[in-house]
C-alpha cells in the first residue's frame, strides 16, 4: 500500500470523524433549542391563561363596581387603578419567567453562531491540505529495478544487490522474478 494512499485513507477518516463530531454537537445543540422552544411554549400557554384569568377577574370587579357605583363615585377610578396595579404585577411576573429564557436562547443562538463558524473554518483548513494531497507523486521504482537488473547481470546475487542498495532480498527477488531473470 503506497504513502499516499495511507495518507488519502487518513485524511478521509479525519473529514469523516470531523463531520460526525459536527453533527453529534449540532444535534445536542437542537435538542437544547427544541427544549427551550417547549419551555418558550409552555411560558406562551401560560401567559394566555394569566390573561384570560386577568380578564375574568376584571369583568367580574366591573361588576361589582357597577353595583357599588351608586353608593360611592370614586368606584370607578380605583376599578381603573386596580386594573393598571394588576397588569403591572403580571407583566413583572411575565417579564420574570420569560426575560431568561430569551437570555438563554440568545446565548444557544451565539454558540450554534460559533460552532458553525468554527466548523466552517476547519472543513476549509481540511480543503485546503487535501489540494496538496493531489500534487504529491509516487515514487519511481522503474530506476531502482533497473539497477537491480544491471547489478544482476554484471553477475551479483540477490543478498549482495540487497546489501549494496540497503534494500531487502525478497525486494531484489521480487524485481527479478518481475523480470523474469530467475
Amino acid at each position: 500500500m503506497s504513502i499516499d494512499l495511507l495518507i488519502m485513507i487518513s485524511l478521509t477518516l479525519l473529514i469523516l470523524a470531523g463531520l460526525a463530531w459536527g453533527w453529534m454537537t449540532i444535534q445536542g445543540l437542537q435538542n437544547k433549542l427544541s427544549n427551550h422552544t417547549k419551555s418558550f411554549d409552555k411560558l406562551m400557554q401560560i401567559n394566555y391563561q394569566l390573561n384570560k384569568e386577568l380578564s375574568e377577574l376584571k369583568k367580574e370587579l366591573n361588576s361589582v363596581v357597577m353595583m357599588t357605583a351608586g353608593s360611592r363615585s370614586g368606584a370607578a377610578f380605583s376599578l381603573e387603578e386596580i386594573s393598571r396595579r394588576i397588569d403591572a404585577r403580571i407583566n413583572e411576573a411575565l417579564a420574570s419567567r420569560v426575560m431568561p429564557m430569551l437570555e438563554s436562547l440568545r446565548r444557544l443562538e451565539s454558540s450554534v453562531d460559533d460552532f458553525t463558524n468554527e466548523h466552517e473554518e476547519r472543513m476549509l483548513d481540511l480543503e485546503e491540505r487535501t489540494k496538496s494531497i493531489g500534487k504529491i507523486t509516487p515514487p519511481s521504482f522503474s530506476a531502482e529495478e533497473d539497477k537491480i537488473e544491471n547489478l544482476f547481470n554484471a553477475g551479483k546475487s540477490a543478498e549482495e544487490i540487497a546489501r549494496d542498495m540497503h534494500i531487502t532480498v525478497g525486494k531484489v527477488n521480487m524485481v527479478l522474478r518481475l523480470r523474469k531473470l530467475i
